[in-house]
This record gives structure tokens, C-alpha cells and sequence, in this order.
């Protein structure tokens, strides 16, 4: 007999790509503790940051989101692909993911979130 193949639901995906493949105009980061949700252009985005297999750091020209990997965060390269050809729609911090979004509002405060 077969064992049965389950199909992950769509909320317990670590990062959701926009359909289709397609390029998207944003990215939405859903973080934890509090509850809430960021939405950034990609538009803004500057570069990516690599540091090792477990920090990617996307930098914006207002803001830095900080992404932590666990060791079994399954798919690194191919997220960081996905990153890259912004078709990643949304991330969910998770227990093998974390986020951290730093926003600068002006020169004089800095907001973490």
C-alpha cells in the first residue's frame, strides 16, 4: 500500500510566491508577537544580503528586513531565488523563520518592528 502523500496547506508555507511565477510589485511579511503584516514594494528594494545559510537581509531604500532561516528551513536557494525575480508575495515568520523589519523614519529615529 501507498502511504499517503500529504499536500502542506497554504498557511503553514514558510513564503508564498505571487501565482503563476509572475514578477510581483510587492511583499508582504507577516511577523509574530504582535500579530501584524508589512507590506513593502519591491520597487525600493536596493539589494539582498547573504550572510552564511542562515541570515538574508533585504535592504530597501527606507527600511532593512532581516530574515532568519533555521537549519530546516526547507528550500534556501531556491527561496533566495524566488527573492531575487520578486516572486515571493508573502513570508510568515515561523519556527524556522524569523523576521525582523528595521524602518528608518527620518535621521533621527530608527523603528524596529
Amino acid at each position: 500500500m501507498l502511504a499517503p502523500y500529504s499536500i502542506p496547506r497554504l498557511e503553514d508555507q514558510p513564503y508564498v510566491c505571487h501565482s503563476g511565477g509572475h514578477s510581483g510589485v510587492s511583499c508582504s511579511f507577516n511577523l509574530q508577537g504582535p500579530v501584524r503584516t508589512k507590506i513593502l514594494p519591491y520597487s525600493y528594494l536596493l539589494c539582498i544580503d547573504l550572510l552564511g545559510d542562515c541570515l538574508i537581509t533585504l535592504r530597501y531604500s527606507f527600511a532593512d528586513v532581516e530574515i532568519s532561516l533555521g537549519r530546516d528551513f526547507p528550500g534556501r536557494n531556491q527561496f533566495v531565488d524566488d527573492l531575487a525575480n520578486f516572486r515571493v508575495a508573502l513570508v510568515r515568520e515561523s519556527r524556522n523563520l524569523k523576521i525582523r523589519v528595521l524602518t528608518e523614519q527620518n535621521s533621527e529615529k530608527t523603528d524596529v518592528y
